[in-house]
This record gives structure tokens, C-alpha cells and sequence, in this order.
């Protein structure tokens, strides 16, 4: 291949995988509130956050001004490293791979970097998060008493009603504006099944349209629903784990402004490298690094399920 036909194919390889990405983005990673790049940074501060500030009544006339101390955090996200994927196509089979739109190659790629993705949005919302002055120095868990319990309701059961009121209640009680974003509840196959058993969620009486009639997750009492298959290591292996624990299911509880995600590469890639060692077969490459973190511990939440046996 002349080196002018390589560097057309590297350039179709990557604005093909690009145009699909931007089409077709992943399930999770674009929930996130903020939207950051990365670039340059080993570290990005993602927000400033500062404690309630309150007027106080003026006393007397041409007094000292009333002047309050109030706290201050910074949250960050450190560069994680990128994650990688490489193939190899034989010689003989590499004239008649594509890359163009929409084949095999290009598709196959942007899934992979869609589920990198989304993989890390998930650990960034379980994992540590971090504070600092002017770098990241303290690492903050996930808030232990941020969750709807699996016995709520007074025995343990899979998603239900008392739970989502309980739910409200509590981010209603952390000054969630469910008028100006709708939490977003992640719901595996089980927690799926247990909305659809909730009579009042499928009765058109409660909701005024039958989500029954084609599966859709229609919005409800505020929250908004999203299937997504949490406990696949093959979609999510890196924080497949932490959705199953234990003995229970974790239903994530995403309140978009309490999320922020830092990007140092969305996709990178090369398509049709020679290689000299491997018969000079062509290596297909991609690369991506972004980091999510949680802004608001407050705005964060889950709520344990019993698994259907």
C-alpha cells in the first residue's frame, strides 16, 4: 500500500469512527452534567463548591459590613491512564476490509470505545472522588447512608413503590429540583421486571399513557428510567463488580449535575499500519482516557434489590 493510500485509510479509519461516536453516543457517559477536557492536565478541577450564604439584616446605619466565613472544596478528576485495543488483518485479507461508514471495522470500534466509556462512567460513580486546595488530596467514598435499604418497606424485595417514594423523599430532602432535572434511575433486567409488577406504574389511571404497550420505560413520579445490563462483565469489566456487591443489586441513582466527566481522549485511532514482525499484516488501533467524577455526594444515591432467583 503507498504511504499516500495509508494515510487515507488512517483518516477515513478515524473521522468514520468519530461521525459514529457522535451519532450514536454511548447509554451512560453523556449523563454526566459537566463535560470537561482534559487536555494537557494531569488533574482537572471539575467544580468549586461553597457553603450556603445567607443575608443578614442590617442593624444600624453606615455600619461595619457584616462579613461571613464560608467554606470552600474543590473536587478534581486525575488522568487515569488510556485503555487501548489493537487487531491484526492478515495481508491477504486487509484489500478487502472496509472502512468505510458504517462496516464492520468502524462499528466495531466505536462500540468498543462507547463501552470504555461507559465502563468508566460507572466506576467514577461508585469510586473515589477528590478534594483538594489546589490539587486533589483527599479522597472522598461514596456516602454509606446515600441508599434506599434492600428491607425497606420492613422485608427485603426488589424494586417498588415504597422505595421510590422514600427515594423522593430523600433527594427532595437534598434540594433536588426534580423540575429542573430528573434523577435518572439504572435498572437491570430484574429491576425492569420489578417496575413493570408495579401496578400503579403500568395502570393508566397513574400514568396517563401505557408503557406496556411497547416496553417502553416511560418517566415516572419524577425519575426517569434507563435499562441498562449493570451486571455484564462483557459490557461493564471494570465496575461490573460493584453492581452486585454482595448479596444484593445496586440501582444507580444519577442526578446529572452531581456528575462530571473529564475527557483527554475521546477516540484516537489508526487503521492499516504495516507490521514488519507479524508478515506485514495490517494492525488496526484505538485509544481512549476519560475519567468521571462525583461533584455532589448528595445528588448520588442507590437502591439495593433482591435478585429475581
Amino acid at each position: 500500500m503507498a504511504q499516500w493510500e495509508q494515510t487515507a485509510r488512517d483518516i477515513a479509519y478515524q473521522q468514520n469512527v468519530e461521525m459514529e461516536l457522535k451519532q450514536e453516543p454511548g447509554i451512560l457517559y453523556m449523563l454526566a452534567g459537566v463535560q470537561l477536557s482534559g487536555a494537557g492536565a494531569s488533574e482537572v478541577k471539575v467544580t468549586d463548591r461553597f457553603g450556603n450564604l445567607k443575608l443578614n439584616k442590617k442593624t444600624v446605619m453606615n455600619g461595619d459590613t457584616n462579613y461571613t466565613d464560608v467554606s470552600n472544596t474543590r473536587r478534581f478528576a486525575k488522568k487515569p491512564g488510556s485503555s487501548n485495543v489493537a487487531t491484526l488483518i492478515d495481508r491477504d485479507a486487509a484489500n478487502s476490509t472496509s472502512v468505510d461508514p458504517k462496516s464492520p471495522l468502524v462499528m466495531g470500534t466505536a462500540d468498543a470505545v462507547k463501552q470504555y466509556h461507559d465502563d468508566v462512567f460507572l466506576s467514577g460513580f461508585w469510586g473515589t472522588a477528590w478534594e483538594g486546595d489546589q490539587s486533589a488530596t483527599t479522597a472522598v467514598s461514596f456516602a454509606a447512608g446515600n441508599k434506599i435499604a434492600a428491607n425497606f418497606g420492613g422485608s427485603v424485595s426488589g424494586l417498588t413503590l415504597p422505595k421510590l417514594i422514600e427515594l423522593k423523599r430523600q433527594l427532595r430532602k437534598a434540594n433536588v429540583n426534580f423540575k429542573k432535572e430528573a434523577p435518572i434511575i439504572l435498572l437491570d433486567a430484574d429491576g425492569e421486571s420489578d417496575l413493570f409488577n408495579i401496578d400503579k406504574y403500568v395502570n393508566f389511571d397513574y400514568q396517563g399513557n401505557k408503557p406496556l404497550v411497547d416496553g417502553e420505560l416511560k418517566p415516572w413520579m419524577g425519575f426517569r428510567f434507563l435499562p441498562a445490563n449493570l451486571g455484564d462483565p462483557e459490557a461493564y469489566p471494570t465496575s461490573a463488580g460493584l453492581f452486585k456487591p454482595g448479596s444484593y443489586n445496586r440501582l444507580p441513582v444519577i442526578v446529572p449535575s452531581g456528575l462530571a466527566r473529564v475527557t483527554w481522549v475521546e477516540f484516537w485511532g489508526k487503521a492499516g499500519e504495516p507490521m514488519p514482525d507479524k508478515q506485514y499484516s495490517e494492525q488496526i488501533y484505538a485509544e481512549a482516557e476519560s475519567a468521571v467524577v462525583r461533584t455532589d455526594e448528595k445528588k448520588c444515591w442507590y437502591i439495593e434489590t433482591n435478585p429475581v432467583s
